[in-house]
């Protein structure tokens, strides 16, 4: 599967989720989650596809994420997982992962071959996450420092 579909699972799989604006002050519906690439053309992940099921995600529920991408360059040992998640304007989050560590929690080889990719990975979703404007920035890259991919996530909890 794609590197952007493993980061995107990653940061689901620790109950982070990415917040997006309600743009009708009137509606209280969460909005749909977004996932949007942020790094530049030359990141060697280029996805075609996330998909959430449901969206806007669930506090207790699973979440069902659906992805598929082309990686241009293996994903190597020792490459890795840049993780920011904040609540609005507070930072809760700022870590840095072993990519190989983490991505045979999702059944994701390491190294992670070129090619097309595709992630199909559930995850349970806490009842505890608390209400918030959630933001989720991934970046991953090989030790030589080529970025894989960065992305960015938003949704939105509500009480």
């Amino acid at each position: 599967m794609r590197l952007t579909s493993v980061v995107v699972s990653l940061a689901c799989a620790f109950g982070l989720a990415n917040a997006a604006s309600i743009n009708n002050p009137f509606n209280f519906a969460p909005a749909p989650a977004t996932i949007e690439e942020c790094g530049p053309e030359t990141d060697l992940l280029k996805i075609e596809y996330v998909n959430l099921n449901p969206n806007p995600p669930l506090k207790g529920e699973v979440l069902t994420i659906d992805a598929k991408g082309i990686l241009e360059e293996d994903v190597v040992e020792g490459a890795k997982i840049f993780l920011v998640v904040k609540v609005g304007l507070i930072k809760l989050l700022t870590k840095e992962l072993d990519f190989c560590e983490e991505s045979i929690k999702i059944d994701k080889p390491c190294p992670l071959k070129a090619g097309e990719q595709f992630l199909h990975h559930e995850v349970e979703l806490p009842k505890e996450i608390p209400p918030g404007k959630y933001f989720v920035n991934v970046k991953v890259r090989n030790p030589d420092e080529k970025q894989v991919t960065c992305l960015n996530a938003r949704a939105t909890f509500g009480i």
